[in-house]
């Protein structure tokens, strides 16, 4: 009875790191009109951060959903971006998300070309806003980093 009880323990153990893994994952868009990558749940509504640009227009989005509970609606807020060596910090306002009640940063520029190599520079993204931290793997987002960037900045 015992080994049968080690052998339950054991499968168990095998079984819980594949429960733990976080569901996000990288999601590309190539819309030539406006493509976006983004970090979240297929099929959800969970994007913890997305990067958009309408070509036509030369303009960026990228906007992060960290839950910061110093964000105050309305106000400017910085969000900052490292990876590897690189890091970037850029101003956004934080707006009040009305289904779920948190607050996130949306970054409206010109295409940012310092977000591209930042998002090539190292194996994982960190996301810091307001003391709040999060880090992200950079794996998925690899392979389409080099079209996103070509497809932003209108590089052929």
């Amino acid at each position: 009875m015992h080994r049968l009880w080690a052998g339950c323990v054991f499968a168990l153990s095998l079984l819980a790191p594949a429960a733990a893994q976080d569901p996000r994952t990288w999601i590309f868009d190539d819309n030539p009109e406006a493509p976006s990558l983004e970090y979240g749940t297929p099929d959800s509504d969970d994007v913890l951060i997305a990067f958009s640009c309408e070509p036509g227009a030369k303009r960026m989005s990228i906007v992060e959903s960290i839950a910061a509970a110093k964000l105050i609606p309305g106000r400017s807020a910085i969000l900052k971006l490292s990876a590897g060596t690189a890091s970037l910090a850029l101003t956004g306002d934080a707006v009040a998300n009305e289904t779920d009640g948190t607050v996130s940063i949306e970054v409206n520029s010109a295409p940012i070309p310092r977000v591209f190599a930042l998002l090539k520079a190292g194996p994982a993204l960190a996301i810091d806003v307001a003391g709040t931290q999060e880090t992200v793997p950079l794996g998925g987002a690899a392979p389409h980093i080099p079209v996103f960037e070509k497809l932003c900045l209108g590089r052929r």
